[in-house]
């Protein structure tokens, strides 16, 4: 029978207090048990931590393995140094499960798609041809009536000045003297 010394909690709603227990570790946890050897309060202030030393060292000596809660219990109070000085092999915290390899986890549409790439030969992927770089910004805000291949010899940050003169909404023009001049169309 493999034995346990663990929390069994105790109390009305929302304010718990254990007993510390030593049981089977196959019991509920607030099931039977084998003896009491102490108690602890988290709610008051300081927490009350009260262990009965020699009978925890005498569980521990024959083999009952504390939970992690009442280990951290008994290291506050000094019980778990004495045990470790007494058996340093105890040192070595206990895993609760042991540690499986990490196994990713495939849908079924997943694993026929690898089922099927592992059976179908390799074949060599062609790679498709880069495809050509897309124009500049500055390309693709040009005026409309003007393009690069129409005018060999501007380049591409040059506003072509034929373009502008010949809208019939041009803004007002200054006079060499400074007057406002409007030119009206004639259609």
């Amino acid at each position: 029978m493999t034995t346990r010394i663990r929390l069994r909690r105790m109390g009305s709603n929302k304010r718990p207090f254990y007993r510390v227990v030593v049981a089977d570790q196959r019991s509920p946890r607030d099931g039977r048990f084998i003896e009491i050897i102490g108690r602890y309060h988290p709610l008051n202030d300081p927490s009350v931590i009260e262990i009965d030393e020699d009978r925890a060292l005498h569980w521990l000596m024959v083999g009952a393995q504390p939970s992690n809660q009442v280990r951290n219990l008994m290291s506050k109070v000094g019980i778990w140094e004495r045990f470790v000085a007494q058996r340093p092999s105890a040192a070595a915290p206990i895993s609760s499960k042991p540690d499986r390899p990490v196994r990713p986890k495939l849908s079924k549409k997943a694993q026929a798609k690898a089922a099927e790439s592992a059976e179908a030969p390799e074949q060599p992927v062609e790679t498709p041809a880069p495809a050509p770089e897309p124009e500049s910004a500055v390309e693709q805000q040009e005026p409309e009536g003007s393009s690069p291949e129409a005018d060999p010899g501007r380049t591409d940050t040059e506003a072509p000045a034929s373009a502008a003169s010949t809208e019939p909404d041009e803004a007002p023009r200054t006079d060499t003297a400074g007057a406002d001049v409007q030119e009206t169309h004639e259609g």
